[in-house]
């Protein structure tokens, strides 16, 4: 009996440790950092007319701020953010790779960032294909309008199209090439064509009682123009 109390004892003495043993594997366990991982991705390039494909760089499990170098088309050194993350936008498309040295390590190390085929503007948008674009002009030439304000010119544009998806489109006014206004044109099963009523400002000369203008539709993902006539007005005598 006296033998009894010592083991019974010893053996209430070791099962805490045990669990506290058990406590600490499992919490480390939920403590794994995540492998650091690079990915490339795309962006709309912002509705701007002739706009180019942008990207962005997203880095992740990483150490919180981490020194990190990143080499390909748009190289440059930086830190992490403290929950080892960062994301840099408008990169230029291509390769890269991000070297870092771990904490205590004397040895760098490098991981190859995930790099998805390059996409063109318009990608991604569905399988729409622009087969026709046409303006008429809507305001009769020769017609007598008022010029004591700009006189307003009406226009009608068409984009045809077979398939879903969006189009990108803008206006030119006369021989400008700057943009005077720009949108996008959704084809939806049964829509196989878009009209765009455009209207704008004739340019009242002074001493001069006519009014002439023209306009361009683009649509610079298909590379396709359509001019309109050139119309003539005439401003009413004061």
């Amino acid at each position: 009996m006296l033998l009894a109390a010592p083991l019974l004892a010893s053996s209430l003495a070791l099962t805490p440790a045990f669990a506290a043993q058990g406590r600490t594997a499992g919490a480390g366990a939920a403590r794994a950092p995540m492998a650091p991982s690079c990915e490339l991705t795309p962006r709309s390039g912002g509705g701007n007319p002739g706009g180019k494909m942008g990207y962005d760089l997203h880095l992740s499990g990483f150490a919180p701020n981490q020194s990190v170098r990143v080499e390909g088309k748009s190289s440059f050194r930086t830190t992490v953010d403290d929950t080892g993350s960062l994301d840099r936008q408008g990169v230029r498309y291509g390769t890269y790779t991000v070297s870092y040295r771990e904490s205590g390590s004397r040895q760098g190390k490098h991981i190859d960032c995930a790099t998805p085929s390059r996409e063109k503007p318009g990608d991604g948008k569905g399988d729409v294909k622009v087969t026709k674009v046409e303006v008429v002009t809507l305001t009769k030439s020769g017609s007598t309008v008022d010029c004591t304000s700009p006189p307003k010119l009406e226009f009608d544009g068409k984009i045809t199209a077979t398939g879903q998806g969006k189009v990108r489109y803008f206006w030119t006014y006369a021989s400008s090439a700057d943009p005077i206004s720009s949108g996008t044109a959704e084809f939806t099963p049964g829509i196989t064509s878009v009209s765009l009523l455009k209207v704008v400002e004739g340019s009242v000369m002074a001493n001069t009682p006519t009014v002439s203008a023209f306009v361009t539709l683009h649509v610079p993902d298909f590379n396709m123009t359509a001019q309109s006539e050139t119309v003539h007005v005439t401003c009413k005598q004061p």
